[in-house]
């Protein structure tokens, strides 16, 4: 088979995005295939869909019925925790069914996502020589959706053996809601934590790229020069010595006349460094790090291979805030649902634990611990949401900093095209959006101190319709005057 009409390998992007995909498909939050050259959108997608729809609105209409509700809460005697409890449900539920209509309506954009941060990823890992530990990380991926689903079983299991055994309360179609309801959030979560780092990670790249402009700085830590195939120290020519050696032109050097200065002699020869014996390994670290095994620019590269390097990543940044308004249209409106659904759930929650030590029954101390766990998950999963879009806006915005110290170290050395393009560069990184929103409010950690923030004020509102009248009020043998209709005659 010639190698025109081979078929083109999928890049580490697509290879660790797999798990994820297969999670996504199985809760109905990917109804087309996995990228835009396969079929699309089949029949048996369809008729999965289907099943996911039937199994959502059996579950709701179970949760609707007011005498199975009456029956969980009797124990409790509180209208207050059943109406938020079902509320919490009812609202999980729901969602689920929106959110699989959100994605069949934004399937498209999913593609245009897809094919936008593959071709980004073989870019910056064919040209400029960028590693990433596919095996680990996707072994990390599928570390922490077990992970996920065992949390939530264990708390299912908890729900049966408190509940179930303890009130003698039977809740299977609980368990099953529950289920199905958290599992589709788990998805959601998992698949946008997923795009956002990629982002973050992509950003890191360009931005550890850029310094190789600092020239004196790049052996620094930020920019790691390995190759995990080398065991021992190996002499290579450096990249832009090819057009030396192959008569392209002897190539300038940096210095305060660098138009006239030109290179002769030898080849420079450098040394690229062993990889080190955690790049397979199983860590934190592994995952959240990329490798550079080869620079593109060093002292002796010409001007004319910095302005294009400047070009190149300016266009990288570019499609890398794209990438954020892709991820925007397709999981915002979803997150925001999820997120306003999990808020309303933490007043109820924080009421039933306020339930447990006000009233001292064990009925309300085994639903505060089950809600408890429940408010650990919601947690969790709000903190990775905003820790990933708050490192990836870092990054984003990091790159116009490295820029500046590039232009107040180098204005004297770099020729004025290049200081210009620079220029330019921080004047489209000004312009350029970094910012994951909804449309309503941005997903960073002012979001979560309002949330904190609501939840305690709606909690004192509950507390204070929760506490009984005054002794004297409801006193049998108060009464009350009567009042004597006085009639005026003129």
């Amino acid at each position: 088979m010639s190698n025109d009409i081979a078929k083109p390998s999928n890049s580490t992007f697509s290879q660790i995005m797999k798990p994820i995909y297969y999670v996504s498909k199985t809760v109905g939050l990917w109804p087309q295939s996995f990228q835009r050259a396969s079929p699309g959108i089949t029949v048996l997608d369809i008729a999965y869909l289907m099943v996911l729809y039937v199994l959502f609105i059996f579950c709701i209409l179970v949760n609707t019925n007011a005498k199975l509700w009456d029956y969980y809460m009797k124990p409790f005697e509180s209208d207050i925790l059943r109406y938020g409890l079902q509320t919490h449900l009812l609202n999980g539920l729901y969602l689920g069914v929106i959110c699989s209509t959100i994605n069949i309506v934004q399937y498209k954009r999913k593609w245009d996502y897809m094919e936008l941060l593959d071709n980004v990823t073989k870019v910056v890992e064919q040209e400029f020589h960028v590693k990433n530990p596919v095996r680990v990380v996707q072994m990390f991926i599928v570390f922490i959706i077990v992970m996920e689903n065992t949390y939530l079983v264990a708390v299912l299991t908890g729900y049966y053996f408190l509940i179930d055994q303890t009130l003698h309360i039977n809740t299977t179609y609980l368990y099953a809601s529950y289920y199905m309801m958290n599992i589709s959030l788990m998805a959601l979560i998992n698949e946008f934590t997923y795009f956002t780092v990629h982002i973050r990670r992509l950003f890191m790249i360009v931005n550890r790229l850029l310094k190789q402009l600092l020239l004196s700085d790049v052996g620094s830590n930020d920019t790691i020069l390995l190759d995990q195939s080398r065991k021992s120290k190996t002499p290579t020519i450096a990249y832009d010595e090819i057009f030396t050696i192959y008569g392209g032109g002897a190539r300038k050097d940096f210095g305060n006349d660098a138009r006239a200065v030109k290179r002769n002699g030898l080849p420079k020869v450098t040394v690229v460094a062993p990889a080190p014996n955690e790049f397979n390994k199983f860590s934190i670290n592994t995952v959240y790090s990329t490798y550079i095994t080869q620079l593109k620019i060093d002292n002796h590269s010409s001007m004319e291979a910095i302005v294009k390097t400047i070009n190149r990543l300016s266009t990288l940044h570019h499609h890398l805030c794209e990438a954020i308004r892709l991820v925007n249209r397709i999981s915002s409106l979803s997150l925001m649902f999820h997120f306003g659904a999990m808020f309303v759930f933490f007043v109820f929650g924080l009421f039933t634990i306020y339930k447990a030590f006000n009233s001292g029954t064990w009925a309300f101390r085994i639903m505060a611990l089950a809600n408890g766990s429940w408010i650990a998950f919601y947690l969790a999963g709000i903190l990775t949401v905003i820790s990933a879009t708050t490192a990836a806006q870092y990054s984003g915005r990091l790159t116009g900093d490295i820029v500046h110290q590039i232009i107040r170290k180098h204005q004297n050395n770099f020729s004025a095209e290049v200081i210009e393009k620079a220029s330019w560069f921080i004047l489209a990184l000004k312009m350029r959006d970094m910012s994951f929103s909804c449309g309503l409010f941005h997903f960073d950690w002012s979001l979560f101190g309002s949330m904190l923030s609501a939840s305690a004020m709606y909690l004192v509102f509950l507390i204070q319709f929760d506490v009984t009248p005054p002794v004297g009020l409801s006193a049998p043998n108060l009464t009350l005057p009567s009042i004597e209709v006085i009639n005026f005659k003129l």
